[in-house]
């Protein structure tokens, strides 16, 4: 049996009592509806799953919440090119861990984000009012959907520096892209769906999707088939 779950390539991480932050969560039934055929794991099963060379890609849908055991686990796998996909909040800056009384949140904190590249997040305006719009240069489309609030990040795309002096031009290792923006009279105020995908110099391969928004259960986007 064993054997068999880890032969799962979807790994979407599940946990009775686990807290969200910054969104709402959806319930492991709508996990599944979501995600049919994935596997959901606790945080004492993430590192057999994550270290299985099966999996491509892990699912976190707490908002920004993510249990702070399983960390090392994660970026090793995202390390090796794993893909990412997060539900919601400001991926990655509310560890939470566990004691005899539950599960309990910390602070706001970017420790974990710098190391993925991710200086910081910038909240940026809800839904309401504004006109949604797909990146068309993308396929296929994220489907119409509804936020409280986003959150922009921002990313380190260059890990490495083209010459051995402050201030020059670096590498291009990692690509960023909107999935959709909320506008209003032509302009863009928020993207409340990111793609980054990585093409050297660290987390070689792996792309990383990140629905950077306060969402409702029901308003959880899905990618439009090609038809």
């Amino acid at each position: 049996m064993l054997a068999e779950e880890s032969s799962r390539a979807v790994v979407a991480y599940s946990d009775a009592g686990f807290p969200s932050a910054d969104s709402a969560h959806p319930s492991p039934d709508q996990l599944q509806k979501l995600l049919p055929g994935a596997y959901l794991a606790s945080a004492e099963q993430l590192q057999s799953h994550l270290d299985a060379r099966a999996t491509r890609l892990l699912v976190l849908s707490y908002g920004s919440a993510f249990p702070e055991e399983g960390w090392p686990s994660i970026y090793q796998f995202l390390q090796r090119g794993g893909n990412l996909l997060v539900l919601g909040g400001r991926p990655f800056t509310r560890a939470a861990y566990r004691d005899s009384a539950g599960w309990h949140l910390r602070d706001y904190s970017i420790r974990f984000t710098r190391l993925l590249g991710i200086d910081q997040f910038q909240v940026t305006p809800g839904s309401e009012g504004l006109e949604f719009q797909t990146n068309s240069d993308l396929v296929p489309p994220l489907s119409r959907f509804a936020w409280k609030r986003a959150f922009s990040p921002v990313i380190r795309l260059s890990a490495v520096d083209l010459y051995a002096r402050g201030g020059s031009a670096g590498s291009i290792d990692a690509r960023l892209d909107a999935l959709a923006w909320g506008t209003r009279d032509g302009r863009k105020l928020a993207a409340p769906a990111l793609q980054v995908d990585h093409l050297r110099n660290g987390f070689d391969g792996g792309r990383w999707i990140f629905l950077n928004a306060e969402v409702t259960p029901s308003s959880t986007p899905v990618r439009k088939r090609r038809t």
